[in-house]
């Protein structure tokens, strides 16, 4: 029956309408779904459920207008035509296309984020994976467009949605983890150890409270299970093994809850294999009624799981723990509609979450990996085929000597044919003069736009 509703679903809307669905639409169909990593809806925003694909030379293409990109501090801004009732897939793809355009080939991860909050939730899109042994096929969508370093970029809806609450090691921590799992299975159990879109871990499996999802599952009796919501949320040991950061020996046993009947449940919670951890309440309650809300209670038969079990079905890791990446770096975007504004206060805040999130992710892998999201200097030196160019300069600096900033005012251009500034824009410089570090320079010219730049002392 669901898998009928799915199809009726996904047949309905994309035939009332012209183009994709936008973000806010796709929420509807699932309310209260916080990762759509792996789900299917998000093909009808214009989004490639598996693998995406990028065209750093054509920004344009997919989003209908011009896009401007100007870099504030460590963080990308990105204005382009569209608004929060139209934005869908076409406009992230061209804003991403927009700032890499605008930048070298130096990062791991792309994280973007709005500036509203939208009731759609976060997605992780792979764009290349050259690693065995984790559940996911070697592929790359990068090297056409010059882009080898990128793993993969992270919708992560409104910046000022991250707060140092629970939330964000919910959502950040989960779609940046979607990289390495959750894919893999077990020798003789199928997919049961998976949960929904065979991309997160089911409800029924003991994870520690991954943020992966599973729960932390504790044995009170035989045959009798109760889940911890208030143990700490982040990456369980099989999860920090798939990321490379954790040696097959330090990985313990785990177990899965067969035949599951729920005995006791407080808040009545969904337990399916597909539902969200019940350590997810605490987004909704605070830290007192968190403490008194009861466990989950559950009968069912224990399958103890070790690492040898998933080794043989999908081989060691490769490369093993010893030649894993430990070190990775992230670019910060913000996305928003061209009319919109960001000025001084906000702007700090996202400057601050900025450093949170990556200490927070950085905390959560115990500290076996780094995670830098210093914007870093951009030199032209974008790595494309020589024949992806269009006939004139896809990115052409405006740089006007008249300015204090050295700036017209539209930072880089995503093609010659846009119009003047935006409002975004002029607030962004303006934003530039108050932090007290403007010069003459163009924001994508490599030769003189070191100086714009800003950073926080």
């Amino acid at each position: 029956m669901r898998r009928l509703l799915l199809l009726i679903a996904l047949a309905v809307p994309a035939a009332a309408h012209a183009g994709p669905l936008t973000l806010e639409e796709i929420g509807a169909m699932a309310p209260g779904q916080r990762s759509f990593t792996g789900s299917p809806l998000l093909e009808l925003a214009g989004l490639p459920q598996g693998i995406g694909w990028i065209d750093p030379t054509g920004p344009g293409a997919r989003g209908g207008g011009d896009y401007e990109v100007l870099d504030v501090g460590d963080v990308s801004l990105v204005a382009g035509p569209w608004t929060y009732n139209t934005l869908s897939g076409d406009h992230i793809y061209a804003s991403l296309n927009a700032f890499l355009g605008a930048h070298d080939n130096e990062y791991d991860f792309v994280s973007i984020f709005v500036t509203e909050h939208l009731d759609f939730g976060a997605f992780y899109s792979p764009l290349q994976n050259d690693t065995d042994g984790i559940g996911s096929g070697i592929f790359d969508q990068t090297s056409d467009a010059g882009y080898g370093e990128l793993e993969g970029f992270l919708f992560m809806n409104s910046i000022f949605d991250y707060t140092g609450s629970v939330h964000d090691a919910l959502y950040f921590g989960q779609e940046i983890g979607h990289r390495w799992g959750a894919y893999v299975r077990r020798s003789g159990g199928g997919r049961d150890m998976l949960g929904r879109d065979d991309a997160h871990w089911s409800f029924f499996l003991e994870t520690q409270n991954s943020t992966m999802e599973g729960n932390a599952w504790t044995e009170i009796e035989d045959g009798l299970f109760e889940t911890d919501h208030l143990a700490e949320i982040g990456y369980s040991k099989l999860d920090q093994y798939l990321m490379g950061f954790r040696d097959p020996q330090d990985v313990p046993d785990w177990f899965l809850i067969d035949d599951p009947q729920v005995v006791r449940n407080p808040i009545n919670w969904d337990t399916e294999p597909d539902s969200p951890p019940y350590y997810a309440v605490r987004q909704y309650v605070d830290e007192e009624e968190a403490q008194n809300l009861p466990s989950i209670r559950v009968q069912g038969d224990r399958i103890d799981i070790g690492l040898d079990d998933v080794v043989a079905v999908h081989g060691e890791r490769d490369p093993d723990f010893t030649e894993a990446q430990r070190d990775f770096r992230m670019a910060i975007v913000i996305m928003m509609p061209a009319s919109a504004t960001l000025d001084f206060d906000p702007y700090l805040v996202v400057e601050d979450t900025r450093e949170d999130l990556a200490a927070l992710w950085e905390s959560m892998v115990d500290g076996q990996a780094t995670l830098s999201t210093s914007l870093g200097w951009s030199d032209g030196s974008y790595g494309f085929r020589p024949d992806s160019f269009p006939s004139t300069p896809a990115f052409e600096p405006e740089v006007d000597d008249t300015s204090d900033t050295g700036l017209g005012g539209s930072g880089c251009r995503s093609s010659q044919a846009g119009p003047g500034a935006s409002a975004a824009w002029a607030l962004a410089l303006l934003l530039l003069a108050v932090i007290g570090r403007s010069t003459r320079a163009g924001a994508c010219d490599p030769t003189v736009r070191a100086g714009l730049r800003t950073r926080r002392g």
